[in-house]
């Protein structure tokens, strides 16, 4: 008897419950000035007229009429239409269409949405009250804060706060102008993420990427995928960028290349970073600088490069290299451990172990200052240990070397060197092709002049120690002055940098 009870109870409550559940998921009506049964076909449809307000579950539906069909719990209404969903998003529209099981709402003509941090407008928009998710398909705008979003095909998540856009996006704000095909944003976070080729301008700069983030109100980002930045000062180039709008910094990884107009520089590199404000650009790993000019191209390369401009604090236009430089134009090259090119005063400063060729002289010593006169060498002096070899045959070498010495270039070639304090030479004499002997010399100071870059004849500063001995009388080892070293394998070549170059917009 007792088992009988239990199950007759359990069978009101669950009848209870289930006729709870139904009437939970039914559109219920909260008030109409009017209301009509009218006859559609099999199914009695609820006219409503004036004030007329429905609710489903925590969602409230409002407008001026409506017909409710309590069979298929299906809802059409028209004019001053308002949904008010979960207490936090609105909906307003001329015509809606609204499915009770589905939860599916379709609203047309002069819609729109709105939430505590963003407003949405078009002319047709679907809502999956279950999901949470708006959907637009022929055109819609969005306006958050100071932001503007535009596109042909939209998606927004009212819980996530994210929209997803398709198909001419457009984002517009005070600072900045975003195009592209495929975008997702953040209406809390602010983060806009975009997943194709996209354009971002201001009247800073403009970027080029095709994948990456932006922080739209701090406007800092990461651009991948063939970034380009193009500034009025330079254009940069690379796989992926971490940029900073409003303090003009860019770290750039992959492939890296700025190419600066205005000073007429090409910068590249596998790592960098371009400092706008400080104006100035560090480039490592395979760092590459091509200082370009009309008639000849300067190229350094190092291990870290630092290029300065000028700028409102009297920095100087500069070039600094650091570690394995090595520098080739088509009439000199160098290589040294560091280097100070100071541009803006036609100054060069190489630094420990520099070696320097010109046609087939070689120069060491421990510094080497170049002075530049339209974009060439006109001289250079070397300080301390200064040593200067130029090959005459397989094991004949003229060779100069002191304390200092100075070189004046003419068209593009040596035309003479002057060595002071400690000058010493080995000198080979020739009548007409044949070398007849060699002059041993020991002078304080000492002029030797050049002719299609080779030694021609000297010229004594104060009384030389000299002796002129026939060509095979000194031994081999009598033959280098002390700290020869010739240097040929180690001499910069133009296909050294070859796979550089053809990464370059134009010919050099």
């Amino acid at each position: 008897m007792l088992k009988r009870k239990v199950w007759i109870i359990l069978f009101f409550t669950l009848a209870v419950v289930n006729k709870l559940y139904s009437q939970s998921g039914k559109i219920q009506i909260i008030n109409a000035n009017t209301f009509e049964l009218e006859q559609r076909g099999k199914n009695k449809v609820k006219k409503l007229i004036g004030d007329v307000q429905l609710k489903q579950d925590n969602t409230t539906l409002k407008c001026d009429s409506a017909y409710l069909f309590d069979e298929t719990n299906f809802v059409e209404a028209y004019r001053h239409v308002q949904i008010i969903h979960q207490d936090s998003v609105n909906f307003w529209g001329d015509i809606l269409k609204y499915d009770g099981n589905t939860k599916i709402a379709k609203l047309q003509k002069n819609v729109v949405m709105q939430d505590p941090n963003s407003t949405l407008s078009c002319d047709e928009l679907e809502f999956d009250l279950s999901a949470n998710r708006a959907s637009y398909f022929s055109g819609g705008k969005i306006t958050s804060g100071q932001l503007t979003l535009t596109s042909q095909i939209g998606y927004y998540f009212t819980k996530s706060r994210e929209l997803f856009f398709r198909k001419n996006v457009v984002l517009v704000s005070p600072d900045f102008t975003m195009q592209s095909d495929t975008l997702k944003y953040n209406t809390q976070s602010r983060l806009a993420t975009f997943y194709s080729k996209t354009i971002i301008s201001s009247a800073d700069d403009t970027i080029y990427c095709n994948l990456g983030t932006y922080q739209t109100d701090k406007q800092t980002g990461i651009l991948r995928k063939k970034v380009k930045i193009r500034s009025k000062e330079n254009t940069l180039f690379a796989d992926t960028v971490l940029y900073d709008r409003k303090n003009k910094h860019s770290k750039a990884l992959g492939n890296l290349l700025v190419i600066d107009t205005i000073n007429k520089v090409i910068i590249t590199g596998d790592v960098g970073e371009t400092f706008g404000i400080e104006k100035r650009t560090y480039v490592t790993k395979n760092s590459f600088v091509f200082n370009l000019t009309k008639t000849d191209t300067l190229i350094i390369s190092a291990d870290s490069i630092w290029v300065y401009q000028r700028n409102i604090n009297a920095q100087k236009e500069m070039i600094k290299a650091y570690k394995d430089v090595k520098i080739y134009k088509s009439d000199l090259q160098a290589i040294c451990d560091s280097l100070v090119y100071n541009r803006s005063d036609s100054l060069m400063y190489l630094y420990k172990n520099p070696v320097i060729w010109s046609d087939e002289n070689q120069i060491t010593g421990d510094t080497v200052l170049f002075y530049i006169v339209s974009n060439q060498i006109d001289s250079m002096n070397v300080f301390s240990n200064a040593f200067v070899i130029s090959k005459e045959t397989n094991k004949h070498y003229n060779q100069v070397k002191g304390r200092n010495l100075q070189a004046k270039f003419i068209d593009k070639k040596i035309n003479n060197i002057e060595v002071y304090g400690n000058g010493q030479s080995i000198y080979y004499a020739k009548d007409d092709s044949l070398y007849v002997g060699v002059n041993v010399i020991n002078c304080s100071e000492m002029k030797f002049l050049f002719a299609q870059g080779k030694m021609s004849s000297i010229n004594f500063i104060g009384k030389p120690d000299a002796k002129f001995y026939p060509i095979n009388y000194l031994k081999d080892n009598e033959l280098k002055l002390k700290g020869f070293v010739w240097r040929k394998k180690m001499r910069p070549t133009r296909l050294a940098f070859k796979y550089n170059i053809s990464i370059l917009p134009f010919d050099i």
